[in-house]
């Protein structure tokens, strides 16, 4: 079956233009000429065609404004997605990026927050703070990922709600004000997941230690909040590519934390790339045992990750359109019906995520 459009948990729409200036992954931090293998190209995988933008503008690539660089972005998402979830960060947590102080840090990720804004604003993305702000597409949803080092007070978690931040990462592979590979939450850690709750703001199990991620869905589940837990990107253990095994920790989820998290009704989000797969079939076999567990065909969804990718990281699946490579493989060689194959695909991000902002009251 084909999908007009298609959703994701996890996208980093704005590092292509974010870390234009640097190389692709395997050569961080040295610089390239940018028409060869910057990382702005990955703006082709939101399904953008570089060549016809560069004839049409009459410009290269690499020499987007940010303005023109949304308006490209706010169409993809409006032509292509019911729902995606962007990615903030700090732009200065990756290789081969300029040392920054902890306030210049801060202050540069609330401007790209204000791009977002921007793409709402100006070119017509629906940026959802509340359910009553989702449209027919178009509707973007904002997680912090790469920038929980930041937060080293309540204000700054409360800024960032202020900001429209609706899903929160508690780590990203390092250690934080929040939780620590070692020991978990801390105890600052505690009081933030509190305040998630009580504000009904997910929380976001990926890039998180054991640890961590055991501190939240005991939390979670003891309070009754499991609808309020996700992870947005990654697979399981089983399915990390051997190369990556040291790090399965950080980045893939045990199988029986896939089965707790569906229980208690959070939603699994799997990637579609290595490290976690090699291509759409192997993509389809984890959505199709998720889908074994109960009520499992309501809390797997796929987050794939585009924009935050090297190239040589993807196979069959490289932009939206790709999807239905997996629709296909679903459908004749596991069986799945249609309406499930929709639910995956798209409807469960957008029915998961309104769930937990109806039950706030948002």
């Amino acid at each position: 079956m084909g999908f007009e459009t298609i959703s994701s948990l996890h996208d980093d729409l704005l590092t292509p233009k974010a870390l234009g200036h640097l190389g692709e992954y395997d050569d961080y931090p040295r610089r390239f000429d940018v028409t060869e293998k910057s990382v702005i190209r990955r703006i082709e995988q939101f399904g953008v065609d570089i060549k016809e933008v560069e004839d049409v503008l009459e410009k290269k690539i690499h020499e987007l404004t940010w303005s023109e660089y949304l308006s490209l972005v706010s169409e993809a998402i409006r032509a292509k997605y019911d729902v995606i979830v962007g990615s903030v960060f700090d732009r200065y947590a990756f290789p081969g990026t300029e040392d920054k102080s902890d306030w210049m840090r801060w202050d540069k990720m609330r401007e790209l927050i204000s791009l977002y804004e921007d793409a709402h604003v100006s070119f017509g993305v629906n940026l959802i703070r509340r359910k009553s702000d989702f449209g027919e597409s178009g509707n973007l949803v904002l997680c912090l990922e790469a920038g929980a080092h930041l937060i080293t007070d309540m204000s700054r978690l409360e800024m960032l709600d202020d900001y429209g931040v609706r899903i929160f990462g508690f780590q990203y592979g390092i250690d934080t004000p929040l939780a620590t590979n070692r020991g978990g939450l801390t105890e600052f850690g505690i009081r933030a997941l509190e305040y998630c709750f009580d504000r009904s703001l997910m929380v976001d199990l990926a890039h998180s230690s054991v640890k961590t991620r055991s501190d939240i869905l005991d939390r979670a589940e003891d309070r009754g909040f499991g609808h309020l837990v996700s992870y947005t990107h990654g697979s399981t253990e089983k399915d990390m590519m051997e190369s990556w095994k040291d790090k399965v920790g950080e980045r893939a989820l045990m199988e029986r934390e896939v089965k707790r998290l569906v229980s208690i009704g959070g939603i699994v989000g799997l990637g579609v790339s290595e490290p976690f797969f090699d291509g759409a079939e192997s993509v389809a076999k984890r959505i199709f045992e998720t889908a074994q567990l109960d009520r499992g065909i309501d809390r797997v969804a796929i987050g794939t990750d585009f924009g935050g990718l090297s190239p040589d990281y993807l196979h069959d699946v490289r932009n939206p359109d790709d999807f239905n490579r997996i629709s296909d493989i679903l459908s004749e060689r596991f069986g799945v019906d249609d309406d499930s194959i929709r639910k995956v695909l798209r409807k469960n991000v957008r029915d998961w995520i309104g769930s937990a902002m109806t039950l706030s009251g948002r």
